[in-house]
């Protein structure tokens, strides 16, 4: 067997396993971090005036809109095809689009190459979580699924440090080290994939279900929109798509916020207190498991609802940035932010698990995903354009409006999640 050609293959050597988790939790930060190049260099980029804040975010932007229907495609690639090959050809082709940037920095080659990226990678994140969820030990996998989760926060850590390292005259450097990492992960992935051919396990076919008219062990049958509405998914999915807008927008712009609101803070300061923002997501998905939730509040879009709804005083604390605001409240106010929005990504994964029963958990995961890409692609068009004309105190007053709506839409999710859950536990 060989795992560069087969997919229903698994591993049961407990080592093995976690080594290759290890690996692929840092190539994916890695990869992560690849994605989030503009966002790093953006202040440097803006401030050294190569290109607007508009231009920069449109090609972040572009990059979005490719990424977010293509993820439906990649799940079916990484059902069909080796997981460890589809990672393999991402890697490589980022590796090839971020070698363009570093040596041509026009806008259209910048653009047509991150559109490239965009595409090459369609099947990355699916391949990384079809491994974790089928191809390594079995006892592992629901930790090793919350603790990936935290690898896209990891990545634009890494982003925002390497910005900060490299002298804002220099941001080309930024993909030059993205493309150098891109190839060295390729080559570890390769390594591994030798490493584990010798000691993988052929899956084994299930047994198939009895299909008895009665039998409680069939599917349920009822159609998917009809599913959708009575579980208030719904009025989930447009909360996703803006606590995702308003989650990554603070992040991708507050080195830029920044620097444009107090004369003191340089791109790569900047660059270092993004990263303190960056930290706040980490800790908020971590308090997520082991604090909020089942412990302190037992349904998640009740979670979901508090923690957006705490999350409005920091936001008009933002609306008045400004000299006249101490910069260390203005940095306080975006890490808690973060921190609250971020915590609701584990609650929507946790709720898409009820759909399982009904052979549409895939199916929900989907569409949010597709959400989640869609909204970090409205951030980009929207608040950098924004910014540029009325300035960040506009973009913020929208943040908080957004908030709002986003609470409005979970409690008209809440009652009928909460029956929907009471259904399928």
């Amino acid at each position: 067997m060989k795992v560069m050609k087969d997919v229903n293959v698994h591993l049961e050597n407990k080592k093995v396993s976690r080594a290759f988790f290890a690996y692929l939790f840092i190539m994916y930060s890695v990869v992560y971090m690849t994605k989030s190049c503009f966002s790093g260099a953006l202040s440097a980029i803006v401030a050294e005036g190569s290109l607007t804040l508009s231009q920069t975010t449109s090609i972040s932007a572009a990059f979005y809109i490719a990424y977010a229907p293509l993820q439906v495609l990649g799940g079916i690639f990484a059902d069909k095809y080796s997981p460890e090959r589809l990672i393999i050809i991402g890697l490589l082709g980022g590796a090839a689009a971020n070698t363009v940037i570093f040596f041509n920095q026009s806008y259209y080659v910048m653009l047509f190459a991150w559109i490239f990226n965009a595409i090459i990678q369609f099947a990355l994140w699916p391949s990384v979580f079809k491994i974790i969820s089928s191809q390594l030990v079995r006892s592992d996998r629901k930790s090793m699924a919350f603790l990936i989760s935290l690898g896209s926060s990891g990545g634009l850590v890494l982003s925002f440090a390497v910005a900060a390292c490299i002298p804002s005259h220099a941001w080309k450097y930024n993909f030059a080290v993205s493309a150098v990492s891109l190839i060295l992960s390729a080559i570890v992935m390769r390594l591994f994939c030798a490493r584990v051919d010798p000691i993988l396990k052929k899956d084994k076919i299930p047994a198939p279900e009895p299909t008895e008219k009665n039998n409680d062990r069939t599917t349920p049958t009822v159609s998917t929109s009809r599913l959708f509405l009575m579980s208030g998914f719904f009025a989930v999915l447009p909360a996703v798509l803006l606590r995702i807008m308003l989650e990554t927008g603070v992040k991708n712009f507050s080195s830029t916020m920044l620097m444009q609101s107090y004369d003191r803070i340089s791109p790569s300061v900047g660059n270092l207190l993004s990263v303190l923002v960056v930290v706040g997501g980490i800790l908020g998905v971590v308090i997520a498991k082991f604090v909020i939730f089942p412990r302190i509040i037992k349904n998640e879009i009740t979670a979901c609802l508090v923690t957006t709804a705490l999350s409005i005083p920091f936001a008009v604390v933002l609306s008045f940035i400004g000299p006249k605001i101490p910069v260390i409240a203005i940095v306080i106010s975006m890490t808690l932010i973060n921190l609250l929005l971020t915590a609701s990504t584990l609650f929507i994964q946790y709720y898409n698990m009820y759909f399982t029963k009904y052979g549409k958990n895939g199916t929900a995961a989907g569409i949010i995903n597709a959400a989640a890409a869609a909204g970090m692609a409205l951030q980009f068009c929207i608040f950098g354009p924004v910014a540029e004309r009325l300035g960040w105190p506009t973009v913020t007053a929208i943040w908080i409006g957004m908030i709002a709506v986003t609470v409005l839409c979970l409690a008209i999710a809440l009652r009928p999640a909460n029956k929907f859950k009471k259904e399928n536990t």
